[in-house]
């Protein structure tokens, strides 16, 4: 049973604003770029372990938890949690392409491109045994004792490696039913009950990851930004107000909701809080009525009076707004 699905990714969404906003000539743009498609191709990747759960049945009871954050001796984020009567597995996914090798001296993956370039990333053994170790430290807090296992699971088996890590468990996502059912073989360690109790707490104890604002996470210089409302049509940052709308100054395109965008990619690039003075210069505004009934659209929180009133928008708020906007 699938008690948890995987969380919108923040960060995805974070770094494709910060692109949109970032002028094609700033010096933290490729690395940017970077960032993102290691994110999509994570995502990619955790999305073939989702269907290989939703392709495949197990006889006994169980729990799933896809893209699971806790908190333990240490925050840790685990790709998908696969709990039973006979223990927890952790499956982590890497999604890298590439020649791939495993340093004897170095705790490092070395992925080796065609064209020859060359990048190195944590060994994901390591990663695979910090998250057993913080697993185990979550369950130790509770008074239980459950068995962990693990495994990094690598999309394509035409996925080639050099000088595999032997106590490191590798497995392709057919592998992942046959695996799992030889621990199902074991004998059990929870009764029924107790299984239930854990695989609820563990949901219930997910913390969401909070990448913003997205900026400080890059040090990037807010100021630095490309503001204005953005038209969706040509892309051209700087639509003017119009009566219960906006218009695009270059392919005329209008739009009432168009400033909602802008809000949205505020708070998830500068700052969780906008007064009407940084709103008026984000969305190059003069009005500052016409700013105060725009941002009372919003679904942030008001906080102060008057003069001194700020807007807040927390993960939740930014959540709720972009699944509005993608309607």
């Amino acid at each position: 049973m699938i008690i948890k699905n995987k969380s919108l990714s923040y960060k995805r969404i974070g770094l494709e604003a910060l692109i949109r906003r970032l002028p094609e000539s700033h010096s933290r743009l490729k690395e940017v770029e970077r960032g993102l498609r290691i994110v999509r191709a994570g995502e990619n990747g955790e999305k073939i372990l989702t269907n290989v759960f939703q392709k495949y049945r197990f006889q006994n009871e169980h729990y799933i938890l896809h893209d699971l954050n806790l908190k333990s001796t240490g925050l840790f984020q685990i790709d998908t949690l696969f709990l039973s009567r006979h223990g927890a597995v952790i499956l982590e996914m890497k999604n890298i392409a590439g020649r791939i090798s495993f340093p004897e001296k170095q705790n490092q993956l070395v992925r080796t491109l065609e064209n020859g370039q060359v990048d190195a990333f944590e060994c994901p053994s390591i990663q695979l045994e910090r998250n057993m170790m913080l697993l185990e430290d979550w369950f130790h807090t509770r008074h239980l004792s459950i068995p962990i296992s693990g495994a990094v699971v690598f999309p394509k088996p035409q996925q080639q490696f050099e000088n595999i890590r032997g106590h490191m468990k590798i497995l392709f996502p057919l592998e992942i039913p046959v695996y799992l059912r030889k621990i199902e073989a074991t004998p059990p360690t929870l009764d029924a009950t107790t299984l239930q109790s854990v695989a609820k707490n563990l949901a219930n104890a997910h913390q969401e990851y909070n990448p913003f604002p997205i900026c400080k996470t890059y040090n990037i210089d807010a100021a630095q930004l490309i503001t204005g409302v953005r038209c969706e049509v040509c892309d051209l940052h700087g639509m003017q107000p119009i009566f219960k709308g906006w218009v695009c100054a270059g392919c005329k395109q209008v739009s009432r909701e168009a400033h909602l965008q802008a809000f949205l990619e505020y708070f998830m690039l500068i700052n969780c809080t906008m007064t009407n003075r940084e709103c008026r210069e984000f969305l190059h505004l003069s009005n500052t009525n016409k700013t105060t009934r725009l941002m009372k659209q919003m679904n942030a929180l008001p906080q102060g009076k008057n003069k001194g009133r700020v807007y807040e928008m927390r993960l939740q708020e930014i959540a709720q707004l972009y699944t509005q906007l993608q309607k």
